[in-house]
């Protein structure tokens, strides 16, 4: 659990115009300066039997201020090996999110291209993507450290468990790996009402936010969960490994995340080995180094994060992201959190900077809030979950 909860997908979106704008190597060119208007491609095919996603975007620039939206309303399809299509149709209530059928999943040694039009007739298309094979993860384990996340400045840490994997790296071809974990987390809150009360709806199966002009203006209740609810954090790193100086050997006690010690109860994290392209790999590598670049004016500006998605129209249009065939090897690891100490710093707590504020109890309130499914949160017992 690295950093806030913030989602990575926009914070990324921003870095990448950032590098649009500073690393062009052109001459100055006011128009550039007070606007720009990129479209982003995210999207990543693996082989496993999850739903296969394709995110299109418009990140905007105009005069200083800046902002992204989704890019609705686009026909979008995955050619395979040369031959056959595979149509992705955009999620109803998920602008911009673009899914597959949900039996269609990538195999290793099969080439795919993105191509997509959008809704103003411009067509894009990518290279051809390899999904190379990945060896298996052999062992996860962690290990609590007191002082095991720090914060920007370094001044504060939280105790955290990390977790390491070992692994052994194929002799015979050159291997890229990217590592990146899920962690579930049991959530005792579910619902935040600001200068509002909660209140179920008749049947009971969910709740709002009423508005209540009584209340202070900056009041804020919080609303315990009904029934068992689950955090979902993912982690928000790029952490990238190329074995061109250890091909074949064993990789050992690699670091592939960092759990904050938030409550003593256990919790469930699945760690996922992907296999990339070397062209691939060699993105998502400029991509860590602008992203923990933060330095100030005096340091090199970025170079552009161009990905391998062109304009067919106007292939000197910069498009950002990549669209990448990784497979994936992955594993389920439980921390028990036996070899913890001290105090927990809480999950509410350490996702939202605060304590919980619960509504002074009634004999007919508060009520337990419903835990709504999302992105972030399940009421479904995750697979591999042992309390």
């Amino acid at each position: 659990m690295e950093g806030s909860r913030g989602s990575f997908r926009w914070k990324i979106r921003s870095l990448l115009l950032v590098g649009l704008l500073l690393g062009c190597v052109r001459a100055y060119d006011p128009d550039l300066t007070l606007t720009a208007d990129v479209v982003v491609v995210d999207g990543t095919l693996t082989d496993q039997p999850e739903r296969q996603v394709v995110r299109l975007s418009r990140s905007r620039v105009e005069f200083g201020a800046s902002g992204t939206a989704p890019l609705s309303g686009a026909r979008v399809e995955v050619l395979v090996n040369g031959t056959e299509t595979v149509v992705f149709s955009e999620n109803p209530t998920v602008k911009g999110q673009y899914e597959a059928p949900a039996e269609f999943r990538g195999r290793v040694g099969n080439r795919y291209r993105l191509r997509f039009r959008t809704a103003e007739g411009t067509n894009y298309e990518s290279d051809d993507e390899l999904m190379p094979a990945v060896p298996p993860i052999a062992r996860v384990y962690d290990r609590f450290d007191a002082a095991g996340i720090a914060n920007a400045e370094k001044t504060r840490f939280t105790p955290a468990h990390l977790l390491y994997l070992d692994t052994q790296d194929p002799a015979d071809t050159r291997n890229f790996y990217r590592w990146q974990y899920t962690l579930w987390e049991q959530q005792g809150w579910c619902a935040t009402c600001d200068r509002a009360l909660y209140v179920l709806t008749p049947n009971g199966l969910s709740g709002t936010c009423q508005r209540d002009l009584s209340l202070p203006l900056n009041s804020s209740f919080d609303y315990r969960c009904r029934p068992m609810c689950w955090e979902i954090i993912r982690g928000l790193s790029i952490n990238l490994f190329a074995d061109n100086l250890s091909n074949g050997r064993p990789i050992l006690g690699r670091p592939v995340g960092a759990i904050a010690y938030t409550q003593r109860t256990g919790a469930l994290v699945e760690i996922r080995q992907q296999g990339l392209t070397a062209e691939a790999w060699r993105y998502f590598r400029l991509l860590e180094q602008q992203t923990q670049n933060t330095g100030g004016l005096a340091d090199t500006p970025p170079a552009p994060l161009v990905g391998n998605v062109r304009n067919l129209g106007k292939p000197d249009e910069l498009v950002a992201g990549y669209f990448a065939a990784a497979s994936v090897a992955s594993v389920r690891h439980w921390i028990d959190r036996q070899n913890a100490s001290g105090r927990p710093v809480g999950l509410f707590e350490y996702l939202n900077n605060r304590q919980p504020n619960p509504e002074p109890g009634t004999d007919t309130r508060p009520p337990l809030a419903i835990c709504v499914p999302s992105e972030t949160r399940t009421p479904v017992r995750p697979e591999g979950w042992r309390n």
